[in-house]
This record gives C-alpha cells, structure tokens and sequence, in this order.
C-alpha cells in the first residue's frame, strides 16, 4: 500500500514516498541500520524485531527514496504501537536512518508523520510521541501537528563491564522485588496513574492489564513489606521505543521515601545485570532519584519529552437523531387554561 506525498521540498524534483512495512523492505530495513550514524537498532536482535511485526504487534510505515540507480534508499520510519487493548491511545516512534538527498530531512519526518495520523488502521483520536529535547525542528513539528508537551524525562543507559562480577548488595531484609504479574499489576498501575497528570492519563486510557500485555524484562515492583500491610516503594514499567534495546520507566510515590536509597541500588544492580540491559526513564525534576540511578552506574545520554495529541469526535447528525428541543418534549405540558389559584397557608382573618 502507497500513501501519497505531502508536504514535501518539490523544488528538488525527488519526493521520497511512505509506505506500510511489507516483506520486501526488510534488505533496506538491516541495511539503513548498519549504515545509520547511529548503532542503537543494532541492540535488538532482528529475530525478535521481525516476529513482533509478523505478529502485527506493531504498525510500521517507511519512508523512502530513489538514488541514482533508482533503487530505493529506506531514509526513516515510524512505528504505530497501540498503547492499549482499546487501540484508543497510540505512540509514534520516528527512526531516522540515513538523510535524504533530494529534500530536506524535516520534509521527510512531516511526510510520514502525516501519514502515520491519517493512517486507516491505528484511526486514533489520541497519540504520544517522544522527541529529544534538543532537536528543535522535530519539537516544533510536533507542535504543528497538534502535540502538547506531558512530561520530561532522561534517558540512563549502564555500561555491561562495570556491573560484571558478583552482586555487591542485596536488598534490606524488609523489602522485595517483585515480578510484574496479574497479583502485582494492579499495585504498579496505581503507582504509574499517581506520576501522570489528569490529561496524560486522559490520552493513555489504560486499565492494569495493559501493563501485563506490554510488560518486558524487568518490569515490577519494589515493596516495604510490614506485619499488616506492604507499602510500594518503587516500579518499573516498560516503556517501548522503535526497534531501540529495551526501556523502562522508574517511577516512585508522589512523596519522597529515604527508604529508597538503601532499597534502590540493590533492584538497580540486577536491572543492569540483564541481557540487553535495558535503558531507564527518569523524571528529569526528579533530581534525588537521578542521584541514586547515576551512583548506581548509570550515565545519562539524552533527555526527551513526551508529547501528547487527542482529538474529540464531534457527534453526526445520525448521533444527535434522538435528542430534541426541551420545547418539543414539554410541549403537552403546557397548560390549556388558566393557572389554578395558589392554596393559601392559613385562613385570613
């Protein structure tokens, strides 16, 4: 399937073309990857890359361009990833491989984003999408298309050769870590609801077992464990990105627990012990948990914004067919005489 063009430099006379991932992109899909300034798709193996996509997991759309041989260039792509079983919320993950010869790269980035919200399958009212802080065109793009910056966070990635060697702390006897499962989801979606704003959770609309469909490597909780009742600490929930090695997001209770810093490191240290050791999401206003991530190996790459995007449906006429005028329906109440005289309360004397 061939979306057509839009917004793109015709002055060049080369306009890339958008679309939908198909078996025959796969060659142009590796090799992008391994001519990209950038290894970070090389983290994930492609087996798993291609049977996420064989299993319609994911909604890709790619953007391309002929070279002077006219064989086709894959310049970027975007990843539709529906963030709920309701498909009601989807993210966009843009992977820009190689730059564009006959345009302008932002033309290429606004081609496909139009064509990933226009798209026939996701057809979604509310979008996410992450775009690094520093790249002003991508961020003034988002703002064009509608997107309205959520939240901040930094990305934390652990170098694998200073966490070799054994365990060098466990954690205090009155706390555990536990696996993401349907007994702990429900405690991690309340945590995860408790670090978003009311409009972020509006455009998420997710129930806990959404968290259990995307969960990762990784993912769970960190608990207080008392005589009467365990207190959460901590979490770590999945945060996809394109075809990138793995995310997860650290989230905490709203008020700060000194708790977390001899409990933290020691679920920190087995994160990073994880084959691929996935990325952390932190909080970028969060400075004392940055502290305990950054003690605990961790260096920060980058810093992103989440950007949100949802659009109301406005009701048809087919809709509004059975709602009519207050009039209409009080129309056999309206009185054919004269008002009765109000009863008094008492005899006038």
């Amino acid at each position: 399937m061939i979306y057509s063009g839009r917004d793109v430099d015709q002055a060049s006379g080369s306009s890339p073309r958008v679309e939908a991932l198909n078996a025959a992109h796969m060659r142009l899909l590796l090799t992008s990857a391994q001519v990209s300034t950038s290894n970070q798709w090389a983290d994930q193996p492609q087996a798993l890359m291609l049977q996420t996509w064989l299993l319609r997991k994911l909604r890709v759309l790619v953007a391309l361009e002929q070279d002077a041989t006219k064989a086709d260039r894959l310049l970027s792509l975007v990843i539709l990833r529906s963030l709920n079983r309701r498909k009601s919320c989807w993210q966009l993950e843009l992977e820009e491989r190689q730059e564009p010869t006959g345009t302008s790269r932002i033309s290429v980035v606004r081609q496909l984003l139009h064509e990933a919200l226009s798209d026939g399958v996701a057809r979604s009212q509310s979008w996410l999408i992450r775009c690094d802080s520093n790249d002003q065109d991508q961020l003034d793009l988002a703002r064009e298309l509608g997107f309205q910056p959520l939240r901040r966070f930094g990305v934390w990635r652990v170098d694998p050769p200073s966490v070799s060697g054994p365990p060098a702390s466990e954690l205090p006897s009155q706390c555990r870590w536990s696996a993401l499962d349907n007994s702990t989801a429900r405690q991690l979606f309340a945590l995860e609801q408790a670090c978003c704003s009311t409009h972020h959770r509006q455009i998420l609309d997710r129930q806990w077992q959404d968290l259990v469909d995307q969960r990762s490597k990784g993912c769970g909780l960190l608990e207080r464990i008392d005589s009467d009742q365990n207190q959460v600490l901590a979490g770590l929930v999945a945060r996809p990105s394109g075809f990138a090695r793995p995310r997860l997001e650290l989230l905490r209770g709203v008020a700060w627990d000194d708790r977390l810093m001899d409990a933290l490191p020691p679920a920190l240290e087995r994160l990073a012990r994880l084959q691929p050791a996935p990325e952390l999401l932190v909080d970028e206003d969060d400075e004392r948990l940055q502290v305990i991530v950054q003690r605990c190996g961790f260096q920060s790459q980058q810093t992103q914004l989440v950007l949100g995007r949802s659009l109301w449906r406005k009701l048809g006429s087919r809709e509004l067919s059975g709602i009519r005028p207050l009039e209409s329906m009080l129309g056999r109440l309206q009185p054919q005489q004269p008002p009765l005289p109000t009863p008094t309360l008492g005899r006038e004397r």
